[in-house]
């Protein structure tokens, strides 16, 4: 029997101006956080940019700081 695989999470990806004006909202699927982060880095999204889970917010991409 193979093991049943948890469904991966739905992620919101915010991106901003430096306003911190709302520019682009989009959804990512990833099985983990880290999984969350990487997709978002390959797609080019911008470097002013948060990845929420529900409410909690998962990281900001601003260069190397993240938030765990």
């Amino acid at each position: 029997m193979s093991p049943i695989s948890e469904p991966p999470i739905v992620y919101r990806v915010y991106c901003y101006d430096g306003s911190k004006m709302t520019l682009t909202g989009d959804l990512i699927q990833a099985s983990s956080d880290e999984d969350a982060i990487a997709k978002a880095e390959a797609r080019g999204f911008g470097s002013r940019c948060e990845i929420w889970d529900g409410n909690r917010l998962v990281a900001e991409l601003q260069g190397e700081r993240r938030l765990g």
